[in-house]
Parts: C-alpha cells; sequence; structure tokens
C-alpha cells in the first residue's frame, strides 16, 4: 500500500516484510531529501517500523549537509525510539554509493542498528524477513 509519493520518493507499506519499502529516484535538492527523510520518520513513528527495505539505485549523490541531516535523523530516531533493521540496495551511480555508505557507516558509530547492503531488490527482501 502506498503511503507517499513524489517524482522522487515512494513510500510503501509492504506487509510482507513487514516494514516500509523506499525508493528514492533521480536528483533531490536538499529541500525535497530533507521532506523526505522527515516523512518516511513520522511514517515510522505513525505505523511503529521496525523495517526498511530502501532502495536507492536510480538516486544521484546528495550533498554532505544533507548526508549529515541523514545521520543525525536516523540516529535520534533510533536512539529516542526503537532500532530499525535495514537493508538497502545500493546505487549505480558510485558517488552516491559513497555517499550511502558514509551515511550509514556513520549511523552505526553511534546507534545499534542492522543494516546490511545489497544489489537488488530481492535479496534485500529476504534478508529483512529473517530480523526480528
Amino acid at each position: 500500500m502506498t503511503l507517499y509519493e513524489t517524482p522522487y520518493l515512494k513510500i510503501d507499506l509492504d506487509d510482507s516484510l513487514p516494514g516500509l519499502l523506499i525508493t528514492w529516484t533521480g536528483y533531490t535538492v536538499s529541500e525535497q531529501f530533507r521532506s523526505g527523510i522527515d516523512k518516511i520518520v513520522e511514517l515510522m513513528e505513525a505505523h511503529k517500523i521496525t523495517k526498511t527495505v530502501t532502495d536507492v539505485t536510480e538516486h544521484r549523490v546528495i550533498g554532505m549537509d544533507d548526508q549529515e541531516y541523514a545521520v543525525q535523523i536516523s540516529t535520534k530516531f533510533s536512539q529516542e525510539k526503537w532500532p530499525v533493521a535495514r537493508a538497502i540496495i545500493t546505487p549505480k551511480d558510485v558517488f552516491a554509493r559513497f555517499g550511502v555508505k558514509q551515511v550509514s557507516q556513520a549511523v552505526g558509530q553511534q546507534t545499534e542498528q542492522d543494516r546490511k547492503f545489497f544489489n537488488n531488490l530481492e535479496e534485500a527482501k529476504d534478508w529483512i524477513k529473517t530480523q526480528h
């Protein structure tokens, strides 16, 4: 069930996981990216989400300030709410891939989250279903 959709971000509630399936596409300016991160957190709280699959294969690189924003929001959520298992399908763009891994590493240094990177959606879904 689609909970939110824009030209650059789609958030589905996927009962088979159960959790959120988040798909970022194209280039997002800072305001769009931060608004999307905020919407993800809002929906995670509203639906008591403990698992996410994030597909960023077609997402373009984001700036360092936005990477830091994502780290702060993700860390705050995990520390104040509950831990979240995250499966991340890495971007095709090498620079975007580097940014995603930097954010994940920074969050991992501040919280205990199960995170794993994948090359395709099916592998990511299979793994997230095994997380508790």
